[in-house]
């Protein structure tokens, strides 16, 4: 699961992956239903409480969210403002 997250948050090329094409990105990667759920909907609380690196959790919210602090905590607390998981097509 965290080098899923890596890729997504070191890489461009493969974060552009994600974003196109979610499905086709996670099947590269050894993950169970669960870690692939949440890492689809980049469910911070979830991958939180899946083990992932907290350096990588940030870097997903510096990634796709608003940059802050209060933010991100709130994103902890099940807030689910990352608008990338409002668009359909990235599952």
């Amino acid at each position: 699961m965290d080098k899923a997250l890596y890729d997504i948050v070191a890489g461009k090329q493969a974060r552009e992956g994600f974003v196109s094409d979610t499905t086709g990105f996670l099947d590269r990667y050894r993950l169970d239903a669960d870690e692939r759920a949440a890492v689809g909907r980049i469910d911070l609380p979830a991958l939180r409480d899946r083990g992932a690196n907290p350096m990588l959790l940030w870097g997903l919210w510096m990634t796709f969210g608003d940059r802050s602090l209060p933010g991100y905590l709130a994103e902890l607390q099940g807030g689910h403002s990352l608008s990338i998981r409002k668009d359909p097509k990235n599952g």
